[in-house]
């Protein structure tokens, strides 16, 4: 009997080590089943991006020199979209890109003075307010052999209070990107723009209207510390020189002296400028899901080459006389945007 029973245990034991057994390899495989599945692919760049930038500032002069306000406080709001619709790093033509945008100037003193002659009723502001301009414009840009980038662009020029008539332009443009050659934290960012005006008003006041142009020479030297220190900030100083046919400047318009039938002496060179602009990434307060947040400031210096510029002041309002007429300014700004 003892056998029997010593027997029957060790059946029973056996027995139970291979259900156990089997139950093991049983759920090892079910685990093997029912692994997890790799997580998704992370989503496609986007390839439409927006932009948005308010400044503020104490004057607003053109880039060819044109003294607009210099009194009360120059509001200039920016905004746009930019779809990219081709991006190949191994062709010459890296990547091309549609821009389309708005540019509106407010300034806060326009209430006081008297309305523009081409107003639907003259003298009158027509109930815009301090919104003293309107821009809209579209732009193709492409990028070329990895360093250059080149577009070109058509802008409309409106003023709400019509003191001047609509002006059509179009700016080709050509700009070197030394950093992306480099990698260095200072860059050069050398470029040349064309300005040709098609029609409407001189966009210097007293010069052709229309078929007519000036070029734009410059460079924007920047410093990004981010590369060197890590601080999201870059510092950076616009300059550029503006030159172009005399006729562009003046078409025989006089007043550039005491008497009124005084000429201006005729000249190429419009105006040379230059400043210092910083500007800080705004990560670090403001979560990058609401977008790419920056704040801006900066300073920057026009000196009046042409003489009809000086003429230009005392038909926007900006100087009483051309003998008080300002051949040095300095505009200072801040502001705010963001891109995504």
């Amino acid at each position: 009997m003892t056998f029997k029973r010593v027997a029957a245990a060790c059946v029973g034991a056996a027995l139970s080590l291979a259900i156990t057994s089997f139950g093991s390899v049983a759920q090892a495989a079910d685990m093997t089943a029912w692994k997890p599945a790799a997580p998704p692919p992370p989503a496609p760049p986007l390839d439409i991006h927006g932009f948005f930038d308010v400044t503020f500032a104490n004057d607003y002069m053109t880039p060819r020199g044109l003294l607009v306000t210099n009194t009360g406080l120059t509001t200039q709001i920016v905004n746009g979209l930019t779809f990219s619709l081709y991006k190949n790093p191994d062709s010459w033509i890296n990547s091309f890109s549609v821009t389309v945008g708005t540019f509106n100037d407010l300034w806060s003193k326009q209430n006081s003075v008297t309305g523009g002659a081409n107003a639907v009723t003259p003298g009158q502001f027509d109930a815009v307010g301090s919104w003293n301009e309107f821009d809209w414009w579209v732009s193709a840009d492409w990028t070329m052999g990895k360093y250059w980038k080149a577009g070109v662009t058509y802008i409309t020029f409106i003023s709400p209070p019509g003191n001047f008539q609509q002006e059509r332009n179009v700016e080709p443009y050509l700009r070197f990107d030394d950093g992306a050659l480099t990698g260095w934290a200072f860059t050069f960012n050398p470029y040349v723009k064309l300005f040709y005006a098609i029609s409407g008003s001189s966009t210097v006041v007293v010069g052709n209207q229309g078929n007519t142009y000036d070029v734009e020479i410059g460079m924007v030297p920047t410093l990004d510390l981010k590369n060197i220190t890590g601080v999201p900030l870059t510092i950076a100083a616009p300059t550029w020189v503006t030159v172009g046919p005399s006729s562009y400047w003046n078409r025989g318009v006089t007043g550039c002296g005491l008497a009124t039938t005084t000429p201006c002496s005729l000249s190429n060179a419009g105006v040379v400028t230059t400043g210092l602009a910083l500007k800080e990434t705004l990560d670090w307060l403001v979560p990058t899901r609401w977008g790419t947040w920056y704040a801006k400031g900066g300073v920057q210096y026009y000196h009046v080459i042409n003489d009809s510029l000086l003429l230009a002041q005392t038909f926007t309002g900006t100087a009483n006389s051309y003998a008080t007429a300002h051949r040095e300014v300095w505009v200072g700004y801040g502001g705010l945007g963001f891109t995504f």
